[in-house]
């Protein structure tokens, strides 16, 4: 098996656009939670989450057509992923595009709802109340042809395999709060069984749409709407749920001795991951057996040891079940380690979270620091992780990133900062 690394990393977050903006946020403790005004607009009553502010898709989408196919996630996907291409020195390189593959985590992306306007009213009976039986005929009719290939999950990695001319493994994961960190682990497979040198892997995906707040009818948000920089507060006493956020992130994994030839600096190198599920589809009351169960298996395909680990990137949702079961999970298969939960900072991004915090992770512990845990103040017993209120330097290079999901599955990925 190929010792597989990482030669590129872009991000597009509430913290910022780019690694420089997002390790000036970690640096001087910014938060990227805020009032949003398209929520507080439609008077929401939580109109508080991490968006992304000033991003123009038109300064990295090309061609510039296929900005008519692309729903917010694919944009902040195919950005990232051009920040990525570009810090890894991709362009003019040589690469066999038959050796090249994108692989990305995303959910399942929402329309707008101004998309949907025109056919709702279409389909309106002699009462004004909507007649599905009418959609058909007149409901269609009013639809943008080619609206379905906004929304197909599978449209992130498809823009970026086209415009980079990528014909090797092309592949979309839809996993939930799970599918960026896995999208890396399959990704990262790719390489090491030399079906590809080149992969762009992460995730991408939003909170925030309209459709989507409107489905999930705050299901599970923190409602201290008062103060929104203070209102996700991972692991500590006083937290009362999720704060809403979008985003992406894009690595370069490439084989290590495609990386040496090509003579690109290596920014870090993933060295094992585990994978595992338990029964709580039905319950949402997970234990975190399987959260446990990743880790162990994370530590022995890395072949290292609980001492070995640098540092925790922790999902920390900011919610009662979540943060107890993983914060119990980690003391009990690492110990003491230090861990750091960015959704403090940069709000809940689903499916993108995962290839999110481990490219803000990997980025400052390259620069020596473990960042801080924003709203850490109060410890609660019943999380007993380590957790970061001060930024303060890892043990090692070693991350040990998590994942998990409210009905059991879990992901735990190993990555050395170089």
């Amino acid at each position: 098996m190929r010792e597989v690394v990482i030669t590129g990393m872009g991000i597009v977050s509430s913290l910022g656009i780019g690694l420089e903006a997002v390790l000036d946020a970690l640096e001087t403790g910014r938060s990227g939670v805020r009032t949003v005004p398209e929520l507080a607009a439609a008077n929401h009553p939580i109109p508080i989450a991490g968006d992304v502010v000033d991003f123009d898709a038109k300064a990295y989408v090309k061609p510039r057509k296929a900005l008519k196919v692309m729903s917010r996630e694919t944009q902040l996907a195919f950005a990232a992923a051009e920040l990525a291409w570009d810090a890894a020195r991709l362009e003019g390189c040589g690469v066999d595009p038959e050796r090249l593959g994108v692989t990305v985590g995303s959910n399942m992306f929402c329309p707008e709802v101004v998309e949907l306007d025109a056919a709702f009213h279409a389909c309106k009976n002699g009462d004004g109340a909507f007649d599905l039986d009418r959609w058909g005929n007149l409901g269609l009719a009013e639809m943008f042809p080619l609206w379905l290939l906004k929304y197909l999950p599978n449209m992130a990695p498809c823009h970026v395999g086209i415009a980079h001319d990528a014909r090797g493994p092309s592949n979309s994961v839809v996993a939930g709060d799970t599918s960026g960190l896995l999208a890396v682990i399959e990704a990262a497979d790719v390489v090491a069984r030399d079906h590809a040198d080149v992969m762009l892997t992460g995730g991408a995906s939003s909170m925030l749409g309209m459709m989507d707040v409107m489905w999930h009818a705050g299901a599970r948000l923190s409602r201290s709407v008062a103060e929104p920089e203070r209102a996700s507060r991972p692991f500590d006493a006083k937290r009362d749920g999720i704060v809403g956020g979008e985003g992406a992130a894009i690595l370069v994994l490439e084989a290590r001795e495609h990386a040496v030839a090509r003579g690109v600096p290596v920014l870090g190198a993933v060295r094992g991951y585990g994978r595992r599920h338990e029964d709580a589809a039905a319950s949402h009351r997970p234990t975190g057996r399987s959260i446990r169960g990743a880790v162990a298996a994370a530590l022995a395909t890395a072949d290292a040891s609980a001492a070995d680990v640098g540092c925790v990137s922790a999902f920390g949702a900011s919610t009662e079940i979540d943060d107890r079961i993983e914060a119990q999970a980690i003391a009990a298969t690492l110990g003491d380690v230090p861990v750091t939960a960015l959704k403090s900072r940069l709000g809940h991004a689903g499916a993108g979270c995962g290839a999110i915090e481990l490219v803000a992770a990997l980025a400052s512990i390259r620069c020596g620091t473990v960042p801080a845990t924003l709203n850490y103040e109060t410890p609660d017993p019943a999380c007993p992780a380590n957790v970061a209120a001060q930024a303060r330097p890892p043990r090692s290079p070693l991350i040990m990133a998590l994942g998990h999901r409210i009905t059991g599955q879990a992901v735990a990925l190993a990555v050395e900062a170089q």
